[in-house]
């Protein structure tokens, strides 16, 4: 899943940031420490909110879910909100995993800087695994 949550605050920030959330608690922290920075409630041209769909109560994201699986969120900053993304493969190496994300370039875009929250749903038993953002282009022509 992709959400748009530009910032709302100022943060002092390096991306990509991978963030492993393997609980309820944790989840329920991540958005507690982070919703005055990142924009989690705002539905970009009518999406779904990461609020409405990650951490709203009744989600598919309880204890149950948590105890075979985890959220990997990777959290990356463009310079316009024009660029989408699309995750590739996970492909796991010994002790560590490669996350491929493909960034899509349009050739006119927006002035306005955004903030994406990838959301992928992983087994858990890759918890203690070391991941690596590996970022692609692909430019995209308008019509």
């Amino acid at each position: 899943m992709y959400f748009r949550t530009d910032l709302s605050g100022y943060t002092e920030s390096s991306y990509p940031k991978i963030i492993k959330i393997k609980s309820v608690r944790e989840l329920n922290d991540y958005f507690e420490n982070n919703k005055d920075y990142y924009q989690f409630h705002i539905r970009f041209l009518g999406e779904p909110s990461m609020e409405d769909v990650v951490f709203s109560s009744g989600t598919a994201y309880n204890e149950e879910f948590f105890e075979s699986s985890l959220l990997l969120f990777i959290v990356l900053e463009e310079g316009s909100g024009s660029v989408r993304h699309r995750a590739g493969d996970v492909v796991q190496n010994s002790g560590s995993l490669s996350v491929n994300i493909t960034r899509v370039i349009p050739e006119i875009g927006t002035a306005d800087m955004a903030q994406w929250h990838i959301v992928i749903a992983m087994d858990k038993s890759l918890a203690d695994n070391d991941i690596a953002v590996i970022l692609n282009e692909e430019h995209k022509k308008d019509d």
